[in-house]
């Protein structure tokens, strides 16, 4: 072989040589594999506080792309000021949980708070992706200003609250509407059970669930869920746990694997979202390695 063969032969083996070293290192960057859903078809996503860092951030630390992403917003905040037109770019259900702050339930019943209400409408329309707008959520608690038992509140009073939302949003195709109860009534009284608080099934597309293992004392995902869901299962709709974190502990991974274990296996539940955020207690899926090996391992 000759110097001009013998070059040509040793550049063509340092070019492949360099191809596959790139693919090597591109394949090792995207670790998550985008949109992958749980085993069962299962939908979940999570809300991420901003002191978590980004949602892309959270994705990459799961080593998976969510297809649902969550966020809370005020009541009197636009849509328009969200600028969450990512989500739908990224083909991602949007989960909107409408707080109430700083409005009466009888000011929505009068219609008071009805331009600001078609306003979002409108900008959700525009927004085109698929949203999930879950307003008056807990209502069964007693720790916010739309409660049922909080001040001259009633189900009744939330019931036509929700309803007055819904209505308003005539037309707008791309908006789903969730009804998230809390997974125990506080207080536990007739008046404030799960049931008096359905809005009916012409104003509800998804019944939910809130539940939290708070730690003191240590509950399991049955425990706090299995209740609440076998009294959501009666609507015939679609279920989703809107909400569900655990407290750090020695246990954490093993909740995670546990709950995550049980959500895939129950046909009734179409999905979940993970609440991250270290707040009244450390709910990150990253308190420690191995819970969130475990979130990892489960997702797969």
């Amino acid at each position: 072989m000759n110097k001009k063969n013998s070059f040509t032969l040793f550049l063509a083996v340092i070019l492949i040589a360099l191809f596959f070293m790139t693919l090597s290192f591109t394949q090792e960057k995207n670790t998550f594999i985008p949109n992958m859903p749980l085993p069962a078809e299962k939908e979940w996503g999570a809300y991420v506080a901003p002191k978590a860092g980004s949602f892309a951030d959270f994705e990459n630390l799961i080593r998976r792309q969510a297809n649902m992403q969550a966020i809370f917003v005020g009541w009197n905040d636009s849509f328009s000021f969200l600028n969450y037109s990512n989500i739908a770019t990224l083909n991602k259900t949007l989960v909107i949980f409408w707080e109430q702050y700083n409005v009466t339930l009888d000011s929505i019943i009068a219609g008071d708070s009805d331009y600001y209400i078609k306003r979002f409408a409108t900008d959700a329309k525009a927004y085109g992706g698929q949203i999930i707008l879950v307003p008056l959520h807990e209502m069964n608690g007693e720790w916010s200003p739309w409660s049922g038992t909080v001040g001259n509140n009633s189900p009744e009073k939330v019931i036509l609250a929700y309803r007055h939302i819904h209505d308003l949003f005539s037309n707008t195709n791309n908006v789903k509407w969730g009804w998230a109860v809390n997974n125990e009534s506080v207080p536990d009284t007739p008046q404030n059970q799960i049931a008096n608080y359905y809005p009916g099934d012409a104003y509800v597309d998804y019944v939910g669930v809130d539940g939290f293992n708070f730690g003191n004392p240590w509950q399991s995902y049955d425990e706090i869920f299995s209740s609440a869901l076998s009294r959501l299962k009666k609507y015939n709709k679609p279920i989703y746990i809107f909400s569900m974190a655990c407290a750090q502990g020695s246990q954490k991974a093993d909740w995670i694997t546990d709950a995550l274990s049980k959500i895939k296996s129950d046909p009734s539940i179409t999905g979940f979202i993970w609440f991250n955020e270290d707040k009244e207690q450390n709910w990150l899926i990253n308190s420690d390695q191995q819970a969130l090996q475990a979130f990892q391992n489960a997702i797969k």
